[in-house]
């Protein structure tokens, strides 16, 4: 519901909504219970079904939203393609538009996107140089001529080039970036993908930042946070061994501020399956933006300790780091509750994506070549994942 509040905000309200999660479906009815409400696959709605729940006859329909799922392209998830059936809901979701051809469009997803092939082949089974995750000191190659070099359609950034080719023959334009919520107003880095899509030449401009490089201050967890009651709930603590070792975890820190010889133990297996565990035991910082919330937030692999507290940042706070209004209702267990906000895009970049269609803001227009969108893309996935802030890309005039 992160990108329908975000909507809501920027005056954009929905009329018909879809998911399959029984809990998200139940979060949907308690908050917003005239909300008409799909509960089933999008594979298995048409444009007919759409039509014949809203009595639209022959109207045509101003937008349509969608964010399929995506953890086909996560960091969190197994790197597949867009040959995993999760990933070949973003084909369903270009049906549906096919079909219904709204004047405007928007495809939410993971910022992997833009990196990925629609045919995955894992990294052990690819010719060339490799780095190896789990000696985490040793290069090696398969380089011996026995393994064949990728197709076209397993080479990075095939899945992107066949959407935007897919949504070129509907008839659409379309502007596109890889945004962080932090830029717009959200207390928290999350980069995610937005495409808008136009019948009508050129497509709106994705937003520029309003927040950081110059402009208003970033804001932080302390903004978000500090007025909620200190009151985790039941079930969101952790046990004795991990507060222990999170007593020695600074504010803003994570396992690497632990005492070397701690090290193997706090990560137990994960220590020896390398790769940079930049989750385990991390605490947010009061004066900075937090880190990605996940969809298991109150996890030692995927942490979000309280800056000051030895315990996890509870549902309530995830949920007022994805901008959710305090009085938002989840439905489900506790862990269930994480996943949907985990899930969820953060409402106050949802709003600013919004803006390009409301009167809000100027509506600016996109005449950007693709490979220029793409690079700019590329470019700002990669400078996060070196863990270095991103000049401001070109895209952004």
């Amino acid at each position: 519901m992160g990108l329908d509040l975000g909507l809501e905000a920027a005056g954009l309200h929905p009329t018909l909504v879809n998911d399959v999660d029984p809990h998200c479906c139940d979060t949907i009815r308690r908050n917003r219970p005239d909300l008409q409400l799909i509960d089933r696959s999008i594979a298995d709605l048409t444009a007919e079904t759409l039509y014949r729940l809203r009595r639209m006859g022959g109207r045509e329909v101003y937008m349509m939203v969608g964010g399929p799922p995506c953890q086909s392209f996560s960091p969190g998830g197994k790197r597949t393609s867009l040959s995993d059936p999760r990933g070949n809901l973003i084909y369903e979701y270009l049906r549906l538009i096919r079909e219904v051809l709204p004047r405007y469009f928007l495809l939410e997803n993971v910022a992997n996107l833009t990196t990925a092939a629609l045919r995955h082949r894992p990294i052990a089974e690819r010719p060339g140089k490799h780095w190896n995750l789990k000696r985490y000191d040793t290069e090696w190659e398969n380089g011996d001529g026995s393994t064949p070099p990728l197709a076209e359609d397993e080479k990075s950034g095939s899945a992107i080039r066949q959407i935007l080719e897919d949504v070129a023959q509907l008839g659409y334009h379309v502007s596109f970036a890889v945004l962080d919520a932090a830029d717009y107003g959200a207390p928290q880095h999350r980069l995610r993908f937005m495409m808008v899509g136009s019948r009508e030449s050129p497509a709106p401009m994705c937003p520029s930042p309003t927040h950081g490089f110059g402009l208003r201050p970033q804001r932080t967890v302390r903004d978000a946070i500090y007025h909620l009651r200190h009151d985790p709930g039941a079930g969101s603590q952790y046990t004795a061994p991990v507060r222990s070792l999170f007593a020695l975890v600074p504010e803003g820190g994570c396992w690497r501020d632990l005492p070397a010889d701690l090290h193997r133990e706090a990560l137990g297996g994960a220590w020896d399956a390398g790769g940079g565990k930049t989750g385990f035991y991390r605490r947010l910082s009061w004066n900075a933006p937090s880190p990605t919330i996940t969809t298991a937030a109150n996890r030692k692999g995927s942490a979000m300790c309280h800056p000051t507290a030895h315990r996890p940042v509870s549902v309530r706070e995830c949920a007022a780091l994805q901008g959710f209004p305090d009085d938002w209702f989840f439905s489900g267990s506790m862990s269930t509750q994480y996943r949907q906000i985990g899930n969820a895009v953060p409402v106050p970049l949802a709003r600013a994506v919004a803006g390009a269609f409301t009167a809000q803001r100027p509506n600016r227009s996109c005449n950007l070549d693709y490979r220029v969108m793409l690079d700019a893309a590329v470019a700002r996935l990669r400078a996060s994942a070196r863990n270095k802030r991103a000049d401001q890309p070109t895209l952004f005039p």
